[in-house]
C-alpha cells in the first residue's frame, strides 16, 4: 500500500518514524534512545512465532475462496511477486484466481456453519506451514531467548481459529446488510478496489467473480469475498506493503481493513489475551493508524472503527477514534519528533529516562484495578537497558578497561565514546577522475591525496557519494578531505566520502597529516546481540552489537574474515576486538574485522550478571 514516492522525498527508509517508536518514545525518552539510536536490539521471545503464525495463517485463509478451492486443496491462489517482492498486480497472466474453475455450485458453503467447517479445514492446511515458517524463523535468529517448550501450538492454532470466527462475525454483518451498497456493482464486476485485497486476481479484472449470482438476496459465499478485508499478503516480502506518508517520514502496516459497507474498519491482530501494559500502546497504534489512513487519504476519508482482535480470549476490544483536531495536531507534533530523533542524532542526554506510568490490564485488554502501577519506577524494573540506566538500579558491570594482554601482547583499548572513524586530511591532488554529478544529487569522484611521501586513496563510500565537493577542484589543487571515513584496502589507506563528507580547498596555514590517520583500533565489549550470522546460503556476514560503560558500537566481519571464534561466542558473552578497522554505519561506530584481526573471549555470560 505504498502512497509516495520514497525517492523524491530524500527520506532515509531506515529512519523513518513509526507507530511502535512513537510508543515507545512516550513510554520512556531514554528506552528509546537505546533501542533506536544505538540500536540496541532486547532478545526475541519465542512468543514472537505464535504471533507470526497466527496472522500469516488467518491471512491465507481469507485469501482462499470457497467457490474455487476445496477444503482439502494445497495453496491455490499463491500471488505473483515483482522484483520488490510485492504483488505483481500488473501482471495480468500469472493470477490464479484467473485459471480456476468455480467448483460444482452444490459444494460451496450455504450456511455460517458450512462456512466455519470449510475455514477450519483451510485452517489445517496453511498452519503447519505457517508454524514451521515462524520457528525457523526464530531459530535462525541469533539473539533468540528462551526455549519452544515455552509456547503451545495448539494455543497458536486454537487463536487461528477464534480469527477466522471473528471474521466470519464480518461476514454475517455483510448478510444482514444485504451485501452492502456494492453489491450490485460487485456482480458486474465493477466493485474492484483501488488497491484490493489479496484474492487471487489481478488489479485490473472487470469480469464478475464466480461466486456472484444473477440476483436475489446476498450468499454466504458473495458475502465472504464482498467482506474480505484488505491485509498484507502472505507471499510478499516484509514491509513491501506497509502505507507511508507523502513527506516520507512516518511509516506504518494495517493488520485488517474492512471496507465493505463502505466505510473505513481498521483492525489490529493480537495474538493474546491483552494483559499487561501493552495493551495500553496498542490502543495508541491504532488511534495513529486512524491518521495514517486520514493524512494518505487527502484528509478527507476518516476510519469509522477501530478495534483490537485478541485472539487468546477471541473478544473485541472497541478503540476510540482520534478526532479531526487531533489529528491535524499528531502531523505537526510527530514532524517536530522527527527531525529531533531521525532526521538528526540525539544524544542520551536529549532522551531523558523519564518513564512513563506502567499500565495494567486484565485479559481482553479491560483495565485493571488499579488501572496504573502505584511504583513510579515500575516500568524500570522490567526494561531491558536497567543495567547501564541512571534510573535502573541494576549494574550490569560493563567493561572500563583501557588496556589488556592476550597473545603475549599488551593492547590500548578504546572506549566504544572515543572511536573516531570520521577523519580530516590535506594533501595535493593526484589522478584525478571527476566531479561527476549523479541523478541523485551525489558526486562521483576519484583520486589520490599526496602529502609529502603519504598518499591516500579518495573515492566515493559504496552506500552513497558525497554531495560538496569544491569547483575549483583540480589536478595538482592543494584541498582539503573532512569527514572522510578512513579505512585499509589491500596495504592502501582509503578516504572513503558520503553525505557527511566535504572537499574542500584548504586554506595556506592549514595542516592535517595524512600519516597521522589511524584506521585500527581495539576494543573490549559485552555481546548485546548477535546480529547477523553466515547461513551457508547466500549471507555471509557476522555481526553483534557490543555495549561497554561509555556506550555501545558494531563489530561487523565478511567472508574469509570471520573469525573462528564467532561459532563459540553468545549474548552475554564479553569478548575483545584486537587490532579491527574503525568504520561507522548509521552514525554509530563499527569495528570491522580484517586481515590481523583477532576475537577473543574475555567471560563468558554465566561469568558475569545478566541482563
Amino acid at each position: 500500500m505504498q502512497t509516495y514516492d520514497a525517492d523524491a522525498t530524500g527520506v532515509d527508509p531506515f529512519r523513518r518514524l513509526s507507530a511502535s517508536q512513537v510508543n515507545l518514545w512516550k513510554a520512556c525518552p531514554r528506552q528509546w534512545f537505546h533501542a533506536y539510536e544505538e540500536r540496541l536490539k532486547g532478545p526475541m521471545p519465542p512468543q514472537i512465532i505464535r504471533g507470526n503464525a497466527a496472522e500469516e495463517c488467518i491471512c491465507r485463509v481469507l485469501r482462499d475462496s470457497p467457490v474455487l478451492v476445496t477444503a482439502d486443496a494445497s495453496d491455490l491462489l499463491t500471488s505473483p511477486l515483482n522484483s520488490e517482492g510485492a504483488p505483481a498486480w500488473e501482471d495480468t497472466g500469472n493470477w490464479m484466481g484467473t485459471r480456476l474453475a468455480a467448483l460444482p455450485e452444490a459444494d460451496w458453503p450455504a450456511s455460517r456453519d458450512a462456512l466455519m467447517e470449510w475455514a477450519c479445514a483451510r485452517v489445517e492446511v496453511h498452519f503447519d506451514r505457517c508454524w514451521d515458517a515462524a520457528v525457523a524463523d526464530w531459530e535462525a535468529t541469533q539473539n533468540r531467548a528462551g526455549s519452544l517448550d515455552d509456547i503451545d501450538v495448539e494455543e497458536c492454532r486454537a487463536m487461528v481459529i477464534e480469527g477466522i470466527r471473528l471474521h466470519l462475525d464480518e461476514v454475517e454483518r455483510c448478510i444482514g446488510a444485504g451485501g452492502g451498497p456494492s453489491l450490485a456493482a460487485w456482480r458486474a464486476g465493477e466493485a474492484r478496489a483501488e488497491i484490493p485485497a489479496p484474492d487471487g486476481f489481478p488489479l485490473l479484472w472487470t469480469k464478475p467473480h464466480p461466486a456472484a449470482q444473477d440476483g436475489g438476496g446476498v450468499t454466504w459465499c458473495e458475502a465472504w469475498e464482498i467482506a474480505r478485508p484488505w491485509f498484507v499478503d502472505p507471499d510478499a516480502k516484509s514491509f513491501s506493503q506497509t502505507t507511508c506518508i507523502s513527506e516520507g517520514w512516518f511509516q506504518g502496516e494495517y493488520d485488517l481493513v474492512y471496507r465493505w459497507d463502505g466505510s473505513i474498519n481498521i483492525i489490529d491482530i493480537k495474538a493474546s489475551i491483552g494483559k499487561g501494559d501493552r495493551s495500553h500502546s496498542y490502543i495508541e497504534q491504532l488511534r495513529l493508524y486512524a491518521w495514517l489512513w486520514w493524512e494518505t487519504h487527502g484528509r478527507d476519508e476518516e476510519a469509522a472503527n477501530l478495534a483490537i482482535w485478541y485472539l487468546g480470549t477471541g473478544t473485541v476490544k472497541t478503540v476510540g477514534l482520534p478526532s479531526v483536531a487531533e489529528m491535524e495536531s499528531y502531523k505537526t507534533d510527530f514532524a517536530e519528533l522527527y527531525q529531533m530523533l531521525r532526521a538528526g542524532n540525539p544524544t542520551a542526554e536529549q532522551c531523558p529516562p523519564d518513564p512513563a506510568p506502567y499500565r495494567h490490564f486484565e485479559a481482553g485488554g479491560i483495565p485493571a484495578e488499579p488501572a496504573i502501577d502505584p511504583d513510579p519506577k515500575a516500568r524500570c524494573k522490567r526494561c531491558d537497558y536497567r543495567g547501564f540506566c541512571p534510573e535502573g538500579g541494576h549494574d550490569l558491570e560493563l567493561s572500563a578497561e583501557r588496556r589488556i594482554e592476550r597473545l603475549g601482547h599488551a593492547w590500548p583499548i578504546t572506549p566504544f565514546a572515543e572511536i573516531e572513524p570520521r577523519v580530516n586530511a590535506i594533501g595535493q591532488v593526484i589522478g584525478l577522475t571527476g566531479p561527476e554529478l549523479l541523478e541523485d544529487g551525489t558526486v562521483k569522484i576519484h583520486f589520490r591525496l599526496q602529502d609529502g611521501y603519504d598518499r591516500a586513496k579518495v573515492k566515493p563510500a559504496y552506500n552513497g557519494g558525497p554531495r560538496k565537493i569544491s569547483r575549483s577542484i583540480a589536478e595538482g589543487a592543494r584541498v582539503k578531505v573532512s569527514n572522510a571515513l578512513a579505512g585499509l584496502w589491500r596495504g592502501e589507506l582509503e578516504l572513503s566520502l558520503d553525505a557527511e563528507s566535504e572537499v574542500t580547498i584548504a586554506d595556506e596555514d592549514e595542516t592535517a597529516a595524512v600519516v597521522d590517520i589511524e584506521t585500527r583500533v581495539s576494543v573490549i565489549g559485552r555481546i548485546w546481540s548477535i546480529d547477523s550470522f553466515p547461513d551457508g546460503i547466500g549471507n555471509t556476514r557476522w555481526a553483534a552489537t557490543l555495549v561497554d560503560a561509555s556506550g555501545s558500537a558494531q563489530i561487523v566481519a565478511f567472508k574469509q574474515f570471520i573469525p573462528l571464534s564467532a561459532s563459540a561466542v553468545s549474548r552475554g558473552d564479553t569478548i575483545a576486538v584486537l587490532n579491527g578497522e574503525k568504520g561507522e554505519w548509521g552514525g554509530r561506530p563499527q569495528v570491522k574485522c580484517g586481515p590481523g584481526t583477532k576475537v577473543v573471549i574475555v567471560a563468558d555470560a554465566d561469568d558475569v550478571p545478566d541482563f
